[in-house]
């Protein structure tokens, strides 16, 4: 190794070192002091009066993997060879900082607030070996925590993640558990979402059929459901306030509510009965803006919620709302006039703004998806800003405060890849990878700094309503067992992660290469913890084409992984050659990579694929289209060669697939010319977007010609602009 490449190696070697001790979120400054401290059997954990409940978290956190009893000491003076948890008035700036100093004799933790000093402790525990996280007693580990000044606080105040238990209802179990995993990250805002047309999970006491009825869909042996007891809803906010985690309910209104509807028909404007859905759709029942029992209803759920949950916000939902009924409903009608309103649109401004007296009462703030905030709405709301950024510009110009939840970035119930063998997960959008998460800033660009008060923060989405798309992600009771919460698991990490570090680390500090590297220990904290996760692929450092083919150079990005590969153009396994060094080959295509946690955790492979190797089904490529090709709004021409193509009389399907871009494609239909010369047609509407339907056109040939130019002229146009691309195939059937 020459000097320059041994200068090199040094300097990399320090900064990995420093690598801010590899925290996650990333703390707003830190310093290391080149001391340490270790925990040994006879350590003690001393705290002042108010921070008791904080203590025995921590100890609660340190006793089973480490095997030690940790006495506990209410103690103003803190002493040598202890864990010092105190109050620090020049900390109370922000009520979640913190401030952490780990000396030789003593690790130090202030914080303004108890919330504070609780996330401390999180870094605490991400500054001790990964096997901290584990519940068993794990020998031969030195329990030694790196020297370091950390003074930190959080950029945002909502640090949010939503977990859908209607669609799919998940045990109490799982939803502490998933409080734990947000705590790690110190992510503070879980939103239940408590209702929706597949599910009622909250027991409501004047109303049982709620749960009797609501909260159940199928019948027989395919019957399923639950719901949390007002008890079980007790013991999760007592169990998440100790961690700093503030639980909003939503109850969605006046749409997704055929739950409460099948239960009690005089909600809805038909008063027929119904039954709750056991595939998903989006029903067009809602509740009768015209019955005053229609609030009376409310008015009594909201009360019981009210006494259960003691977050200053109640989630409304008010998105998706089908105008059909109340357009038909001599009721909401009389309404709509007495109130000399002109569009049902007014109408449900009239509602929310119902619903928000209503909920005054008790001091609360509506949260609804970003439609509540849209139309009308004075008194001030919180929107959640879900399908366009556009509209949080809006809503803050109108005084409102707003959430980010944009689907391009939070929506977890996306896969991360389009790569074969990827989990089933919803597909009307792009895959969300790990580095857009970490793109996400809920300060939009162009948006004037004095509505920062306004924007609290982000938040990201875990919908459920996969399981409702067949039984493919749903348990077999009688094996008992969990896979849908390890589902949720891999859809939830790593990119939690990303979303706490975007939401509390100041932007500056912020860098996806930096995240990246600190993301390399956090795995193994997973394994321990006994949390699910996606094995991230080997990443490819370089690519160098030689003179007989191509040497590869990757790196593993998961620390206690190793990197197996194959050359044979077969899928790499677990039992693959390991990985030591760059490897040289002579067709990318042969090449396949994976990283192995064990034998049974291993990740999606690392390959070099084909352009539109997903579509390989659907024939031979034909055509792509790019915004220069479609129109926005207004059907225009587009025009492919088919020469070569169709090659013979017979039956042919043309395949029209969306790969990326703001607006779907939209199709008309398709013309067959024979030297300038139409010869066969399929006139239907087909679109491919995020979603498709009808996009494969079928024709005849019946007079081919051998040399005849053949020319397949689509009308076509973007839904809303141009902004579209995509690939068409032909196949002959």
């Amino acid at each position: 190794m020459n000097k320059l490449m041994l200068c090199c190696a040094f300097i990399l070697a320090a900064v990995s070192a420093s690598a801010q001790l590899n925290i996650v979120p990333l703390p707003k400054h830190i310093t290391e002091n080149g001391t340490s401290f270790t925990i040994v059997k006879d350590t003690k954990i001393y705290y002042e009066q108010g921070l008791k409940a904080q203590a025995e978290l921590l100890n609660a956190a340190l006793s089973p993997a480490t095997g030690f009893d940790f006495e506990m000491i209410q103690s103003k003076q803190g002493m040598q060879n202890g864990i010092i948890l105190k109050f620090d008035k020049s900390s109370a700036a922000n009520k979640e900082g913190y401030r952490l100093t780990v000396k030789n004799n003593a690790v130090v933790l202030s914080g303004g607030t108890a919330a504070g000093v609780f996330y401390g402790t999180q870094t605490l525990l991400q500054m001790l070996p990964a096997a901290i996280h584990d519940q068993t007693r794990q020998k031969g580990v030195t329990w030694k925590i790196r020297g370091a000044d950390i003074e930190d606080a959080p950029l945002w105040g909502w640090r949010g993640m939503m977990l859908d238990v209607s669609r799919y209802f998940f045990s109490k179990d799982y939803v502490l558990k998933f409080i734990d995993m947000m705590s790690m990250y110190k992510m503070n805002v879980l939103h239940l979402h408590l209702v929706d047309d597949a599910g009622w999970r909250l027991e409501i006491k004047k109303y049982p059929k709620l749960t009797s009825v609501g909260a159940w869909r199928g019948d027989g042996a395919e019957r399923t459901g639950g719901y949390y007891t007002q008890e079980d809803i007790k013991e999760m906010v007592a169990y998440a306030s100790l961690r700093n985690v503030d639980i909003i309910p939503e109850i969605e209104i006046p749409a997704h509510t055929l739950s409460s509807i099948a239960a009690y028909p005089f909600l809805s404007c038909t008063g027929e009965q119904y039954v709750v859905q056991t595939q998903h759709s989006i029903s067009k029942e809602i509740l009768c803006v015209g019955k005053e029992s229609t609030f009376d209803f409310m008015a009594d759920v909201f009360k019981e919620t009210f006494a259960l949950f003691p977050s200053k916000y109640i989630h409304i939902g008010g998105d998706e709302a089908n105008y059909d009924r109340w357009k038909a409903c001599p009721h909401c009608q009389k309404r709509k006039a007495d109130l000399g309103l002109k569009t049902e649109k007014e109408l449900q401004v009239y509602f929310n703004q119902r619903v928000q007296k209503m909920v005054s009462k008790y001091s609360k703030t509506i949260v609804g998806w970003n439609e509540i905030i849209e139309d009308g709405l004075t008194d001030k709301a919180v929107g959640m800003i879900w399908n366009d950024q556009q509209k949080a510009f809006k809503a803050v110009e109108d005084g409102h405060y707003t959430v980010m939840t944009l689907t391009e970035y939070s929506y977890f119930d996306f896969p991360e890849s389009k790569i074969p063998g990827e989990v089933k997960a919803a597909g009307w959008r792009s895959p969300i990878s790990l580095e857009k998460v970490y793109q996400l800033n809920p300060m939009l660009k162009g948006m004037d700094e004095k509505y920062r008060p306004q924007i609290l923060g982000a938040s990201a989405a875990l919908w459920s309503d996969q399981f409702i798309h067949g039984t493919l992600l749903q348990e077999i009771p009688l094996l008992n067992e969990n896979r849908s919460e390890k589902y949720f698991d891999y859809l939830s990490f790593p990119r939690m992660a990303a979303m706490a570090e975007v939401c509390w680390t100041p932007v500056a500090r912020q860098g996806w290469t930096d995240f990246e590297q600190r993301m390399r220990s956090q795995y193994k904290r997973y394994d321990h913890a006994g949390y699910g996760y996606r094995v991230p692929q080997p990443k490819l450092i370089s690519n160098e084409k030689a003179a007989d083919g191509y040497l590869l150079k990757l790196e593993n990005i998961v620390d206690g992984a190793e990197i197996r590969y194959s050359t044979d153009g077969t899928r790499a396994s677990a039992y693959s050659a390991v990985y030591t060094q760059p490897i040289k080959i002579k067709q990318l295509a042969d090449f396949s990579a994976i990283t192995v946690v064990n034998r049974n955790v291993y990740s999606l492979p690392f390959y070099f694929p084909e352009k539109y190797e997903q579509f390989k089904n659907y024939g031979e490529l034909v055509g792509e289209w790019k915004p220069s090709k479609v129109k926005g709004k207004e059907f225009g021409l587009f025009e492919m060669n088919a020469s070569g193509k169709i090659n013979g009389n017979g039956n042919y399907q043309l395949a029209f697939w969306y790969t990326d871009g703001d607006s779907r494609l939209e199709i008309k239909s398709v013309e067959v010319y024979k030297n300038g010369v139409k010869v066969t047609e399929d006139v239907h509407d087909g679109f491919t977007g995020g979603s498709q339907q009808n996009n494969l056109y079928k024709f005849s040939i019946k007079e081919y010609e051998t040399g005849a130019e053949f020319t397949i002229k689509a009308l076509v146009r973007g839904d809303i602009s141009n902004d579209s691309n995509g690939a068409v195939f032909i196949k002959k059937l």
